[in-house]
């Protein structure tokens, strides 16, 4: 990391795995310290995923997008980037933190998403990388295991904390909203949900810090090993990690909320569409922590005969073929995380 991003932090996340709720529990609109963008949600690059929807690009070969297509998501995503600049230099001008969830699926660039779900032989493009400010450096590069749309010298400006969920948790929940959101038919659209039902992206690139920030003399914050990594199990089940890590990203740990009154009316018709109120319907309609949305004692054999019924067979089979291939992962990235004892 280098002096540019000495405030810099980035919350990495995957659909559906309590992202909603950690952001709830910092109570940012009480944070003077953090400059706000959309209640510090983030989601930067949440327009470019709307675009590929709407040509309807999702698990389709990029080598098969036209050339229309490709100028389109390209531009597109350099807006997200011009934009997340943008923010980071009006908090860094103001003297806030910056702090930004994103879904690590959001960022992840067209090409490394076709190596994944078809034969990388025949993707032959280089990847796509966005265009950065010359105050970056004059030498734009890319390593192996960063498959985002951001090149490493924008990468190594931020602090990065992960936070992950059990897959057969969080791979259902998200399958339960492409539903009603998109229909059914979206939602049996194989080639799509290979893509994003998989923490194979949050791995790849909490291994590409882990390997960077290891290195003799990579930047530190509040002498803290980076990059952190949460569980929604801790999150649920115990609040003083999340006091922890409020600590360590320089946030009033006095504002955190972990209670609330359930979200009225007026409150819900402030979002933009319907999908955004599904997407936080769980978080609005309670009063704080549900700890009963933990993975306690659940057995993917016995969640897969549920999923078989709710969905049918043959997407019961793939939910379950998706979370015992994330399996590996999950147990990898859960070994990391921030306990009270790892810091």
């Amino acid at each position: 990391m280098n002096s540019n991003g000495g405030r810099r932090f980035f919350l990495l996340t995957h659909p559906r795995s309590c992202s909603n709720l950690l952001v709830r529990i910092l109570s940012f609109e009480d944070q003077p310290n953090v400059l706000q963008h959309d209640g510090g949600q983030g989601y930067f690059f949440l327009s470019g995923d709307d675009l590929r929807q709407e040509l309807k690009l999702e698990g389709k070969n990029v080598e098969d997008w036209t050339q229309d297509e490709q100028d389109q998501m390209k531009q597109e995503w350099q807006n997200c980037f011009t934009e997340l600049q943008k923010h980071i230099e009006a908090a860094e001008a103001e003297g806030k933190i910056v702090f930004v969830k994103e879904h690590a699926y959001f960022m992840t660039e067209p090409v490394s998403l076709s190596k994944f779900s078809f034969d990388p032989e025949n993707v032959k493009q280089a990847p796509w990388t966005v265009q950065i400010p010359d105050k970056y450096g004059s030498r734009v590069t890319r390593s192996s295991l960063n498959h985002t749309l951001l090149p490493d010298e924008f990468l190594q400006t931020l602090f990065p904390t992960f936070l992950i969920r059990h897959p057969a948790l969080m791979f259902p929940s998200h399958y339960r909203t492409i539903i009603d959101n998109s229909g059914v038919k979206a939602a049996h659209a194989e080639g799509e949900r290979s893509e994003i039902m998989t923490l194979h992206w949050m791995r790849t690139l909490y291994d590409w810090y882990a390997e960077r920030l290891a290195k003799p003399g990579s930047e530190s914050a509040n002498d803290i090993k980076w990059p952190l990594l949460l569980d929604a199990d801790d999150i649920l089940n115990n609040p003083n990690v999340v006091v922890r890590f409020s600590e360590i990203v320089g946030l009033d740990t006095t504002k955190l909320q972990f209670e609330w009154k359930p979200a009225e009316k007026e409150f819900l018709a402030q979002f933009p569409d319907d999908v955004s109120r599904r997407m936080r319907s769980t978080l609005t309609a309670s009063a704080g922590i549900m700890k009963e949305k933990s993975s306690a004692n659940i057995d993917i054999s016995t969640e897969a005969k549920k999923w078989k019924e709710e969905f049918g067979q043959s997407e019961g089979e793939k939910m379950e073929r998706w979370v015992k291939a994330s399996m590996p992962d999950y147990e990898y990235l859960r070994a990391k995380r921030l306990t009270l004892r790892s810091v």
